[in-house]
Order: structure tokens, then sequence, then C-alpha cells
């Protein structure tokens, strides 16, 4: 995958999905709480096509930063199986990467040294170690600010070093913990125009966890919405809405509505 910066992407589309990346398989995750075991996902199946969005919503403790754990392979104490192209995965890999919640840069690096640390297993020539950094600071907007601290960048600049960071060892696969829930909500709004470009640019297939439903049916090509206690999938909802998408309209509203309703139902009942 190459990151093409000529690249003008001034409507984005709705990606199609084509071939099957990913397939989540009777996965089942339970914790050892107090000397009870605590099921925290059971029976979870999914399929994710190349190039594709999802958004996984659901309440606190539904187990959803948990799948990210097992999709990334930073916990493999788990039933059934996670495969990446019909291979089940076995640990981290560089076809993966990961955004937190929080940016979790190093203060004492400027933006181009944590950037580099994306490419810290990569065996690749210094010379084309430099294009990819500097490619990637031009894919998230940030020229100007390569000397720049931690200290001295906002929220928003912060988490768009920590994507730079993830997507600059050029992974097939993003996957993104509720990035963007510490900021402000017109930082919110903007990032997540900048994850639709980048991922758009990018073709590049997209897991992104949030409990903000307005911003799952914003942004996915499908929403998969989890109950908790055990986390299971209630329902998946596709949104065929094109790029880019109008948040005022009738149609995204009634979308949020339906998801709203489906997350609530048994608290109704």
């Amino acid at each position: 995958m190459s990151i093409d910066l000529n690249e003008q992407n001034s409507e984005l589309i709705t990606l199609k999905p084509n071939k099957k990346l990913i397939e989540f398989c009777a996965v089942d995750k339970t914790f050892n709480v107090n000397q009870k075991i605590l099921p925290v996902l059971q029976d979870f199946n999914l399929d994710v096509f190349e190039g594709e969005f999802i958004a996984i919503v659901g309440s606190s403790g539904c187990g959803k930063s948990t799948l990210l754990r097992l999709i990334a392979g930073l916990d493999q104490d788990f039933e059934g199986q996670i495969k990446i192209d019909g291979q089940a995965i076995s640990g981290i890999g560089k076809d993966r990467a990961v955004v937190f919640q929080e940016h979790r840069l190093f203060p004492w690096l400027n933006v181009e040294q944590n950037i580099e640390l994306g490419l810290i297993n990569e065996t690749i020539p210094p010379v084309e170690k430099v294009e990819r950094i500097a490619q990637a600071v031009e894919l998230i907007g940030l020229n100007g600010f390569e000397k720049a601290y931690p200290h001295q960048l906002s929220g928003g600049m912060s988490q768009r070093v920590a994507i730079a960071r993830s997507l600059v060892a050029q992974p097939r696969i993003f996957l993104l913990d509720e990035p963007f829930g510490a900021l402000d909500a017109l930082t919110r709004h903007q990032m997540q125009n900048e994850l639709l470009r980048i991922q758009a640019q990018q073709k590049i297939t997209t897991i992104f966890i949030t409990h903000d439903v307005e911003e799952a049916v914003t942004l996915a090509d499908r929403v998969v919405i989890l109950q908790p206690k055990p986390g299971r999938i209630e329902q998946i909802i596709p949104v065929t809405l094109a790029r880019p998408r109008n948040r005022a309209s009738f149609e995204l509203h009634q979308l949020k509505e339906q998801v709203f309703s489906i997350l609530t139902q048994d608290q109704v009942h």
C-alpha cells in the first residue's frame, strides 16, 4: 500500500466491500474476576471486507475494547478464531495498527521522532524512512510542526500524530479505540472528517470502536451493535448513504434513532 499525496478527495464516496479480509469465528472471551469467571464476549461472528469501515457501538462494559485488543493480537487468551486472509492470527503483526483514546506520544520526542516509532520494526533504507515520515506528516496536515513537541500541540494535533505513527508502516488494517473521545466537540468533528479523508485515500480496512451513535453512522459502512453481559452482536446496520454525509439529514437522523432504539430496547423492556 502506498500513500498517494497527489490524489485529491473532494468527494468521499462509500467504499464497496470486495474480498473478505478479517473473520471472527465464534469468538468467546472471559475474565477471572474475584475467582469468578466473567464472560465478556460470547459467540462473536463477523466478516470484514477489504477497504470496509466498520463501527462497533455499545454501552460501557459490552466488550468493545476487548474485541479490539483481540484482533490487534494484544490478548491471545480467547476461544474461537480470528483470521486474516484465512490465516489465524498469532499475536501482533505489522499488518495491523492501533490508535487508542489517549495519543500516548513520548513527550521528549518531537512529531517526526514520534512518527518514526511506527517504523521501529521495519528494515528499510534510511532514505525511504525519511520519505515515509514526510508523507505521513503531509497526510495528517501537520507540515511546519515536524520539530514540535507534544506539549506544543493541541489535543487534536497530538491525535493526528498518533494516527500518523500508526499509518507510517502502511498497515492493511486500522484499529481505533474511541480515538476522539477526549476531544472537544469541534475538534472531534474535524478529526472525524480527517479520518474519513485518510481512510478513503488509503483504502485501509478500518474497525472503529465508539459509544457515540452519531459518530458511528456518520463514519461507517456498517454499524455493529453490541449488547452487554456478555458482549454479543445484537444487529448489524448497513449505512448506504454516500459520503460526505449530511449530519443534519433526515436519513442520517433515522439511522441514528434506529441504532439508539436497538441499544436501549433491553432497558425499555
